[in-house]
C-alpha cells in the first residue's frame, strides 16, 4: 500500500512521462485517463502493483479516472512542465497536453516503460469514444460514478470454466477438512 503523497508525485509522474512521449493531437485528457488506467492494471496483472501507486480509480461516465489527477495536472502545468489547451473538434472541446519540460524514463523501471508505451501506443491510436469504450466493462457497468473502482478487480482476466476446473473445484471440497 503506497501513502497519498508517493501516490500523487507517482500519479504525476507518470501522467508527465505519457505526455511527454504522446503526441499532443492524439492524447485528449480522455485518452490520458484510459493510457493511465490500462497502464496501471496491465503492470497489476504482471508485477501486483501499480505504476502510479493507485489502488482504485474514480468511476465516471467516459471510464475510470486517476485520483487526484487534475491536482497532479495543475501542479505540472504551474511548475512549467506541460500546458494544457482546449481544441475545438468536430465532437467538442478535447483538452490537449504539450509537454514543455520532458519527463525522463530514468523515473521508471524498464518493465513500466515497456507497459507505458504498450498503452500509449494502443491507446491514442483510437478515438477518444473508442478508448472510452473499451474501458465499459462487467466492473465499470457494476459501479455508480463517483466511486472507485479496484484496480485488482479490473486486473482479473474473465475466462469460461472448463470441465477441468468443475473437476478441481469438486475434489476440493470432497477433500476439504472439516
Amino acid at each position: 500500500m503506497t501513502d497519498a503523497n508517493d501516490e500523487e508525485v507517482r500519479t504525476k509522474n507518470v501522467a508527465h512521462y505519457i505526455i511527454s512521449h504522446s503526441r499532443p493531437d492524439k492524447l485528449g485528457a480522455t485518452k490520458l485517463n484510459k493510457v493511465m488506467w490500462d497502464a496501471d492494471v496491465a503492470h497489476y496483472r504482471h508485477y501486483g502493483s501499480t505504476i502510479t501507486g493507485q489502488e482504485s480509480y474514480i468511476r465516471m461516465p467516459q471510464g475510470p479516472v486517476p485520483n487526484r489527477l487534475k491536482v497532479a495536472l495543475a501542479t505540472l502545468e504551474q511548475d512549467g512542465k506541460i500546458v494544457m489547451r482546449p481544441v475545438e473538434t468536430p465532437v467538442g472541446v478535447r483538452h490537449e497536453f504539450i509537454a514543455i519540460e520532458p519527463m525522463s524514463p530514468a523515473e521508471f523501471p524498464v518493465e513500466a516503460l515497456e507497459i507505458l508505451h504498450s498503452a500509449i501506443d494502443a491507446i491514442c491510436s483510437l478515438s477518444a469514444a473508442e478508448a472510452s469504450a473499451a474501458t465499459h466493462d462487467a466492473l465499470w457497468d457494476n459501479i455508480h460514478n463517483g466511486q472507485q473502482m479496484p484496480i485488482r478487480a479490473a486486473a482479473i482476466i474473465p475466462g469460461d470454466l472448463q470441465p477441468d476446473d468443475i473437476d478441481w473445484a469438486l475434489e476440493a471440497i470432497r477433500t476439504a477438512p472439516e
